[in-house]
């Protein structure tokens, strides 16, 4: 199939998980024998460029914000005259929708797929806004998008209206398990990091938000200071420097390219949710936490919250261990145990390869986008 992707708001290379969604998923289904045509947004690289088996076209819209991203429209219409695809599939956001019309006016099956809620959460000023203008402008906007989509993918159906959930496929992010193994570790990376001898490192990878819990890891190792087999590692973040008040670093910004050998050099990996912070997750734990799949994958045993789908992606005591939100102490518990205790952690890292290749690999993910994509386009 001839593919068009558009996910305009997206910079790839970039620094978010949005960006390396997007790069996966369009180097993975050209890699599946699609011809694939990714729009993104400008500055990632060149206007047009050909790289991973996937045409990149960077376009540019005025004025340039994601909020105004419905003015890419013209460009988004010119690609697809040139590349004249079979099937759209629109990266869903609030804003957007220029796919979805391209498709419509040139009579095409098209795919969204909503990793953000498409529904308002309980106390969200954005229905508050939509609200004020009394014909709700928004979430017209957003349901007339998820009405003219062929289908839907989303890894949790209850961010799309119940009455668009028939068409709705339940999909996962995953990892690249080819870039993201156990074989990438490096004793020269562990000491470019400043992992001493013989320590247990711990990772943070990701953004630095609040709902992310890095304010709780970070308590933790302090709890943890005065162990010196322990070492803490923070990738991501607007800054890079030593640990505040604990044994570790943190990295800044590292590059994707960069984050296998980073990943693979630790022991740990951590994603301490703080899911209160956030109002859109009442509605339920819709992310597909890249940063567990990629521990997963480089054989790290895992710490995280009991929330559903992290239960059934990490499973307590099998390839990894779950912590009460926000509790930095039990955080700090779960870290001495898996510290203390080597075979257990090689257990449950070697369980944690196993099972992201088996289930949640950018390789699934796109072999069930295909199944959705031939089934619309045919």
């Amino acid at each position: 199939m001839k593919i068009l992707y558009v996910a305009s708001d997206q910079m790839v290379p970039g620094r978010t998980g949005g960006s390396v969604h997007v790069y996966e998923v369009a180097r993975g289904l050209a890699a599946r024998g699609h011809e694939v045509h990714a729009v993104v947004t400008a500055d990632g690289g060149a206007p047009r460029e050909t790289s991973g088996g996937v045409t990149w076209h960077r376009i540019r819209w005025m004025p340039p914000h994601r909020l105004f991203r419905f003015r890419a429209a013209p460009a988004v219409e010119a690609v697809a005259r040139d590349a004249a695809p079979d099937v759209v599939m629109e990266r869903y956001y609030n804003f957007g929708g220029e796919g979805i019309a391209v498709a419509s006016r040139r009579g095409l099956p098209a795919l969204l797929e909503v990793n953000s809620p498409v529904v308002d959460h309980p106390g969200s000023l954005k229905a508050l806004l939509d609200a004020c203008l009394l014909v709700r402008p928004m979430r017209r906007h957003r349901e007339d998008l998820v009405r003219r989509a062929r289908a839907l993918v989303s890894p949790l159906p209850e961010i799309v209206p119940a009455w668009a959930r028939e068409k709705t496929v339940t999909v996962t992010w995953g990892a690249n398990v080819d870039t993201f193994q156990p074989e990438r570790r490096s004793a020269a990376v562990r000491h470019a990091l400043g992992i001493p001898e013989g320590a247990i490192a711990v990772l943070f990878s990701g953004s630095f938000r609040p709902w992310h819990g890095v304010a709780v890891l970070e308590e933790a190792a302090r709890a943890l200071s005065t162990r010196e087999d322990l070492y803490f590692v923070l990738a991501g973040g607007p800054e890079a420097g030593p640990g505040r008040g604990y044994r570790g670093r943190r990295l800044g910004h590292v590059p994707y390219g960069e984050m296998p050998e980073v990943v693979a050099a630790c022991d740990v990996g951590v994603a301490p949710y703080d899911t209160a912070r956030l109002g859109q997750l009442r509605l339920g734990f819709y992310w597909s936490p890249l940063k567990i799949f990629e521990y997963m994958a480089s054989g790290l045993a895992t710490v995280t919250v009991p929330r559903p789908p992290l239960t059934e992606i990490v499973r307590d005591g099998q390839e990894g261990l779950h912590v009460a939100e926000a509790n930095p102490s039990l955080l700090a518990d779960a870290l001495r145990r898996l510290a203390d205790d080597a075979p257990l952690r090689a257990a449950m890292g070697a369980r944690a390869r196993v099972r992201v290749v088996e289930r949640y690999s950018w390789a699934r993910h796109c072999e069930q986008l295909e199944g959705v994509l031939r089934s619309i386009a045919s």
